[in-house]
């Protein structure tokens, strides 16, 4: 009885006002107590708890019955009576063993499924909360249990928070919390690192995508823009970043595509940024004082992490990262940064790292020092920018964090939020050394990752103070310098 007084005051505290409508959906038990409500102001609280939802708009009564951990299969059949449904059900995977997880219902009329329409789940754009601290996405958090937490414990842990499990990242043992809308969640948290079973509870934080910025400075157009001659057999590059939008020039450079966002959506690019990154990856678009333009391009597999208004949940980005490795990425670019450190993402980082992946990532675009991440996580190649005199851009950041400059001015056929032209940001450089790597490895396919980080710094050409210095790292990846890398044996 104790235990149960602090799961229920626990949840009166969280939520911290009275609901019109309470739906929680615990694998295959429901609890559903409606307040003036209908058929379909019930099925939208089942898409936020992950499940894709298929109606007749038509359809669309009353509900007043209620129903306490009760089964799914038999709430359901009563609550979508006398309409046609179909349940399809799935699992969700992580540290505890598979779950039950509902993952699709659809109602109609008997003989006009055709009448289906989707039920919305994601909108395109993250609901964030800035309480003074790290934004983070509202009603939502991330938790890892310690080895050995039982489904039992699980769900005692989900009970005292009121929250559902909507999904997981296997390979971080990481899940994905749902809370009742408008819940407090630092307060949750806090509850969660209490609790003797949870590993690491944070809110699902939020990264904003910095922006390139449109310089006066006149880099030159190409006269064409055509994709360089793919390489046989080299790997793939993964820019993790605002996605990628129809472009010739990449034409048959595209190895893989992913929307880490909403996985069952087409890949697209609301801001340019991504597909940017992507050109100078592949090497379609080469940064001013880099040399002459590349004849050879690598594959690039895109990933889309951030939303409409450029702002990525910490989530969606560690499923970004997973993808990437499980595409046979060598290299991934994440060309953004946030003063906001993460033990989920440094884990999930660090697990790639650990399969022989290299990770580069920006290093920011206002000179304070302060560290960035994901480019101030241990073994990340943080990336400054030069400036088209071939010195330090005076917008890079620095600090000693940083691993390397490399060249920031480029023109692009696309822009970034705002017209095709000449573009400045670390952004360029990162993505420029992560061609270059990956140019390595197709070089030297045996090569291991602690090799091309070393065949790379060897490489570099000294700037600044004698050997490594806070503001070019060790060295800046100019023409010269891209040479000497891709004739080291």
């Amino acid at each position: 009885m104790h235990r149960r007084l602090v799961i229920i005051l626990s949840v009166i505290l969280i939520a911290g006002l009275a609901l019109a409508l309470y739906v929680r959906l615990d694998g295959d038990e429901l609890t559903l107590v409606p307040e003036s409500c209908t058929l379909q102001d019930v099925l939208r609280e089942f898409t936020r708890a992950g499940v894709s939802v298929q109606i007749d708009p038509d359809i669309n009564s009353r509900i007043t019955n209620s129903w306490y951990n009760a089964d799914v299969q038999d709430a359901l059949e009563s609550l979508l009576d006398p309409y046609g449904y179909v349940v399809v059900w799935d699992v969700l995977e992580g540290p505890v063993g598979t779950l039950p997880k509902l993952s699709e219902i659809q109602v109609f009329k008997p003989g006009e499924k055709r009448r289906m329409r989707p039920m919305p789940r994601f909108d395109g754009v993250l609901n964030i909360v800035t309480n003074n601290g790290p934004p983070y996405v509202a009603e939502e958090l991330l938790v890892a249990v310690k080895a050995g937490t039982t489904r039992s414990e699980f769900k005692a842990l989900l009970s005292l928070i009121g929250g559902i499990a909507v999904e997981s990242v296997p390979e971080s043992n990481v899940y994905l919390i749902r809370l009742l809308p408008d819940a407090d969640v630092p307060t949750a948290v806090q509850l969660l690192k209490n609790d003797p079973i949870t590993a690491v509870a944070e809110p699902n934080y939020v990264y904003e995508q910095p922006g390139l910025v449109l310089t006066e400075i006149s880099v030159d157009a190409p006269s064409t823009m055509s994709s360089p001659k793919l390489i046989d057999g080299a790997p793939s590059v993964a820019v993790i970043d605002s996605g990628l939008a129809e472009i010739d020039a990449l034409d048959g450079v595209i190895a893989g595509q992913y929307d880490a966002l909403a996985p069952d959506r087409a890949i697209s690019d609301p801001a340019g940024h991504g597909t940017q990154m992507a050109l100078i990856a592949a090497g379609v678009v080469q940064p001013a004082g880099a040399g002459e333009a590349a004849a050879l391009a690598v594959p690039v597999v895109a990933i889309r992490s951030f939303d409409e208004n450029g702002y990525a949940s910490n989530y969606a980005m560690m499923r970004s990262v997973n993808f990437a490795v499980s595409q046979g990425a060598r290299v991934l670019n994440m060309s953004w940064g946030s003063e906001t450190k993460s033990t989920f993402l440094a884990d999930t980082i660090e697990s790639a790292i650990g399969k022989d992946v290299i990770v580069v990532a920006a290093a920011g675009n206002e000179p304070t020092m302060r560290p960035l991440y994901p480019s101030a996580y241990d073994d990340v190649l943080a990336v400054g920018a030069t400036g088209e005199n071939g010195q330090i851009w005076e917008q890079s950041n620095y600090g000693d964090f940083i691993a390397l400059t490399a060249p920031g001015y480029a023109w692009f056929p696309i822009g970034h939020k705002g017209p095709p032209g000449s573009y400045a940001g670390t952004s360029i450089s990162s993505a420029y050394v992560s061609r270059a790597l990956t140019m390595y490895f197709a070089q030297n396919p045996k090569a291991s990752r602690a090799q091309a980080i070393d065949a790379l710094i060897k490489s570099l050409t000294d700037a600044g103070d004698e050997g490594k210095d806070n503001v070019y790292g060790s060295g800046v990846l100019d023409a010269e310098a891209m040479k000497r890398l891709l004739t080291t044996p």
